[in-house]
């Protein structure tokens, strides 16, 4: 049933986001990949015409459609080739479509500023919604050999590498904050400050940033803890019931997506010479942040119960009451 409910979403998602690329096909407006802003987000797609890509996304979605309703109505399609799709599709759209706006605007959005936000960056949460979509087909598609991974030792792995790796952007974040020009020139960090100042984010709010470096690190560390998994007895109402799945699972998954395309293009930045490295040097820490906080969130999922699984199957664990 799980993955009849995930195949109809990749439908639905497919039709719809096909029928925006055969409106752009025919010089609709509205196309955001391409534009000013482009360049600012690092994207792949900075110089990209609605006539060049408009027909990849709408006859790449047509394809989508109509895997996805073989494999609702058809049995007889091959897994495989729906699997195969699945992987495809929903790494470009997680890992290709998106660019550093989207983690840009999740920070600014939890500082209280929204001036950024445009149909440009939404459009990118809509293709991690697809790309999401799409990885759960190939994960309900394929299957793989009995043995169970070791995901509760992968998972500590992960989470301890996810914790750290937050560390040197923070710490730089702080400095600068505080008005201490750590590998900057004083100039950069009194900018900084400008420019906060414009967008209504007081002094205080300055330290967003690495205070959600600081938060994220240690949300992170209960995706290998027992509270991660059931609610504290101190806390009010919630006290020792299971903690929601997808209350932990959507927002890590979502934060590691950002952090990974972000991290990407710091490294594609940096290694062709288009950053400075004062700037963006910490910026390499972004790649195995995303990367392990995945990696970490997957082995929540499966460590939440006693169900033997691969990263091919996707067996709906119950709440493991396990430290």
């Amino acid at each position: 049933m799980k993955r009849r409910l995930v195949l109809y979403g990749a439908l639905i998602w497919s039709a719809i986001y096909g029928a925006l690329g055969y409106f752009w096909w025919s010089g609709g407006g509205g196309f955001p990949f391409g534009g000013p802003n482009a360049d600012v987000g690092m994207s792949l797609f900075a110089g990209v015409t609605a006539d060049a890509m408009a027909p990849v996304v709408a006859l790449a979605c047509t394809a989508g459609v109509l895997l996805a309703a073989a494999a609702l109505w058809w049995p007889r399609i091959p897994a495989p080739v729906v699997a195969a799709y699945g992987w495809v599709a929903g790494a470009s759209l997680l890992f290709v479509f998106p660019d550093v706006r989207l983690l840009q605007n999740m920070a600014y959005s939890l500082r209280g500023y929204f001036g950024l936000v445009d149909w440009p960056v939404l459009n990118q949460l809509v293709c991690v919604a697809g790309g999401a979509l799409w990885i759960g087909v190939a994960l309900g598609s394929a299957r793989g050999g009995a043995a169970s991974w070791p995901w509760r030792r992968i998972g500590l792995w992960a989470t301890a590498v996810a914790v750290l790796s937050p560390l040197p952007y923070g710490t730089q974040r702080a400095a600068w904050a505080a008005g201490i020009p750590m590998w900057v020139d004083q100039s950069f960090v009194d900018d900084l400050a400008a420019d906060a100042a414009a967008k209504g984010v007081s002094e205080l709010g300055e330290y967003s940033l690495p205070l959600l470096c600081l938060g994220g690190a240690l949300l992170t560390l209960g995706l290998a803890q027992r509270w991660g998994r059931v609610f504290p007895r101190w806390v009010p109402v919630l006290g020792g019931r299971a903690v929601p799945e997808a209350m932990a699972v959507v927002p890590a998954s979502l934060v590691s997506v950002a952090l990974t395309v972000t991290g990407v293009a710091s490294w594609r930045g940096l290694l062709a010479g288009d950053m400075d490295w004062s700037l963006g040097g910490v910026g390499l820490f972004f790649l195995p942040w995303g990367l392990s906080l995945g990696v970490a969130t997957v082995a929540y999922h499966y460590t939440r119960g006693h169900v033997p699984a691969t990263p091919f199957t996707l067996a709906r664990p119950q709440p493991d009451m396990r430290p």
